[in-house]
Order: structure tokens, then sequence, then C-alpha cells
């Protein structure tokens, strides 16, 4: 914490990257970003308060698959200039098409919306009723598109969240990519290239990981353990621990030499299961017997993952591991490095994060997503990745359970259940996306501050008194 007579206590939250990117419309890479978006963005749909959404008041017409919608005055940029339906309804449009690899759906007339020139063009399927009211026409695959757009909207389906951008100021009367604005729950300001928040008569900065130590607040466990100071533990630190359930689960590369017998793969996994095991009573660890839990839609009492069995494939003198941070690389995977290494099998990570040096030649991923509820989308949407569909190629039953999953919108209200049973037993089967373990979301706040950082059901992370 730096002491600030002019404008308060300021304060540091540990962002995880070492750029920060609020422009919208680019592929989600590096999901670490994620932790700060849900931090500052506003959602279309608020869940919890409709005045704190960007849309006031929304209806979806399921026979025509057109959304109306009317946007909220209190949703305004950063000079205080309520966000108008066109920027609104662009956003959405344009923001679809930038989620091609997670998203099913699309605005209808948008296939050259990502071209130069997009915010001057016309769509048939972006209609501007009014200053504050429009209409889309989706279109898509799916069976439920008013679920997925929901979903979306309301940052329930995180690899999908879109926002607007400002398309016309009085001081940029023209749309300028690299100017900064979004409609945030904070007043947000950018001063020589750091961004700070104004909270409750504080500011904070979203500190970069060029600044090393000296954070105040942490989103996670893994940034925590891997970038708080060498003095610091948890005792320092007020720590949220609401029940906000995460997956951690590994998919295996089906074009892998290192692993094309499920014998190789079984004994891997379990190894991962089996590590888990041994750290719960001393980590945030549940370890459940597959992906679906016993009171969620889709579980499958006959599904029982291996965690007893601690053998290394014979053959394996190399194993890359894809990872989607570095903070990623927790206990259980250190541990795996470090027995890997007792039979001479040197493990190399492969941090999917730096999209200059990623290398998608690697045996398995690590991948991370949330449980929403009840509720796994990442089931849903995975196959909408072209990665990881090369990646499965050779895992033909998962593939066409996660295709017909998609098609359907199986983990989307209301859920099919016989279609995620399916998915789970073929993926015990063939062996091919591997439950490690579970962990709930904790947020770490610096003890006696003014404000601590909080974790909520639908708005994700947000700051409060502390009292």
């Amino acid at each position: 914490m730096v002491k600030n007579n002019d404008m308060g206590n300021l304060f540091k939250f540990c962002t995880g990257v070492s750029k920060l990117d609020f422009y919208p419309f680019t592929e989600i890479n590096n999901w670490k970003n994620l932790g700060y978006w849900l931090l500052v963005l506003k959602p279309y749909i608020d869940k919890e308060n409709t005045q704190d959404g960007i849309l006031e008041t929304y209806h979806f017409c399921e026979k025509s698959n057109t959304f109306e919608a009317t946007v909220c005055l209190k949703a305004t940029w950063q000079d205080g200039t309520p966000i108008s339906s066109f920027e609104a309804a662009m956003g959405i449009a344009k923001g679809l098409a930038h989620r091609k690899t997670s998203c099913s759906i699309q605005v209808k007339g948008t296939e050259e919306i990502t071209h130069f020139g997009w915010e001057k063009k016309h769509y048939s399927g972006v209609e501007i009723i009014s200053p504050i009211k429009f209409k889309l026409t989706l279109t898509g695959l799916v069976e439920n598109i008013k679920g997925v757009l929901e979903d979306i909207l309301s940052f329930t389906t995180l690899r999908n969240i879109i926002w607007p951008v400002r398309l016309n100021s009085f001081t940029h009367p023209i749309y300028d990519p690299s100017y900064f604005d979004i409609i945030s729950k904070y007043p947000i300001k950018f001063e020589s290239g750091k961004y700070f928040l104004s909270v409750l008569g504080n500011l904070v900065e979203l500190s970069t990981l060029k600044n090393k130590t000296n954070y105040d607040f942490y989103f996670n466990t893994f940034d925590f353990n891997q970038y708080k100071n060498s003095h610091d533990s948890e005792e320092n630190f007020n720590v949220n621990k609401k029940q906000n359930m995460h997956t951690f689960f590994a998919i295996f590369n089906s074009l892998s030499d290192n692993f094309s017998s499920i014998e190789s793969r079984q004994k891997i996994s379990s190894i991962f299961r089996t590590i888990a095991k041994e750290l719960q009573n001393e980590e945030n660890i549940q370890l459940i017997n597959g992906h679906i839990d016993k009171d969620e839609p889709g579980y499958n009492p006959d599904i029982k993952w291996d965690e007893n069995a601690f053998e290394f494939p014979e053959h394996l003198k190399e194993i890359k591991i894809a990872i989607p941070f570095p903070s990623a690389k927790n206990k259980i995977l250190k541990r795996f490095e470090a027995d890997a290494e007792k039979y001479l099998i040197k493990v190399k990570w492969i941090d999917m994060s730096d999209e200059e040096h990623a290398d998608n030649n690697f045996d398995l991923q690590i991948v991370i997503a949330r449980i929403q509820g009840n509720r796994q989308i990442w089931i849903q949407n995975i196959i909408n990745s072209h990665s990881f569909i090369q990646q499965l190629e050779k895992f033909p039953r998962t593939l066409s359970s996660l295709k017909k999953i998609n098609l359907n919108s199986a983990s989307t209200l209301p859920l099919n259940s016989n279609l995620l049973n399916e998915f789970e037993e073929i993926c015990h089967t063939e062996c091919s996306i591997a439950p490690i373990f579970r962990y709930h979301l904790h947020t770490y706040s610096r003890k006696n501050l003014p404000i601590v950082l909080n974790i909520s059901e639908f708005k994700e992370f947000y700051f409060s008194l502390n009292r």
C-alpha cells in the first residue's frame, strides 16, 4: 500500500498479467485477463441488479430469434455520457464475431463486421429503434440461442464475454480503436501507461507483473502463492472463501505419440489425481469421482476415475504440458514434475498465455473452467475451438459427444442430463479429458485496509468497505 495525499490511499491489485488490454474485438487467448475484466467491466445484463448492467430491460423472441433491449441511462462512458443504443448493439454484433472459437451464435448479416470500417456499415440483423432501444436478429446452429446469448451478456460463460467500445465522442468524433474508454463498475483512468480505479474514496492500481511485489489484492490462490512477498502469508490477508467453484482438468493430445495408448493416459491421469488426493487436506482441493458431481445434472454413479495408482508409462522420457498461464503451475503440477524427474522424465512447460512463443506441440493441456451453479458451460463451448478439435481428433466418441452437447446447448438452462451423462461416460472410456480436482476461487485483501475484495455469484469481483 502506498499513501497518496492528493487522492487518498493507493492500493495495488495483482492482475497476474504483464500487459493490460481492454480492446474487446480480438479472440480471448490469455485467460488471466478475465480477472481484471470481471472486476472492472459492466456486463450487458446484471442478474442481481438491472441498474448495474448496460441493458435495463430486454426481451428475446424465440420464434424469430430477435433480441430487443433498452440501454440503462446509468451505463456511462468515463466522461458521464450514457451509452447509445447504436454503441450497445454494435458491441454485441461485433463482439460475437470475435468469439468464433468459443461462441456458436452470431448477429445476422455481420459476415463483414470484422473488416476495416465496420462501424460505418449497415447490417441486416442490427436495427436501431431509438437512441436508447435496439433490436438484433440472431443466427446459429444451436438449439437454445436465447440461453446462450443470456449467458454471454451476463458474463456467465467467461470465454465469451463481450463489451462495447465508444464509437463517437466530442473529443473523438471518428472511431479510434486506440482511444481508451469503457463502461465500468468504477471510474477508471489511464495515466502514464497505468490504469487506476476510483473505489470508495481510494485509488486501486491494476498492477501488472512488472511490479513484482507489494500487491494488496489477489483474485485467486495461484497468483497469491506465486507473486506474494516472501514475508507474506495468509495471516497477513483477509481471505474470502465463498463457494465459487472451478474445475482443473487435463485434455490429452490424441496426436501425441507419448499417449497413443489408453493405458498411458490412464496412468498419467491417475498420478495427477493421486497427488491431488494427498494434498487435499492442506490445499484448496476437492476431489470428485469424475467431471460431474452427484448433485449435478449428468452425474453417472458408475464413473470413478482412479486416484490410487502411481506408475509412469515405461517408455516416457519427456512430457510437454501446456498451462493457461504461469501461476497455474500449482503445487500439484510442481509435485508431478518432481516425481517425474525421479524417474528421469523431463517435464517441459508451455505457457499458452505467451501468444508469441506458445507451442502447440504438447502432449496434454491443463484447462481451468468455472462451474456456474451446477453447470459446466465449458463442456458446451470447448468444441468451438479449432485447437481443441485438433487435440481430440483421434478421440472420435469424445468429439461426437461434444458436438451433440454444443448443438443441443446441453449446458445451457434447461440442461440436458442425458447428453452430459453420455459425455462423462465417454471421457472415462477413452480417457480423453481427465478431471484432476476442483477448487474454490479465493480472493485476498491485505488486512487493515479500508476496502476488501469480494466474490459474488454473478458480479464476480467487487470491492466493499472493510467493516
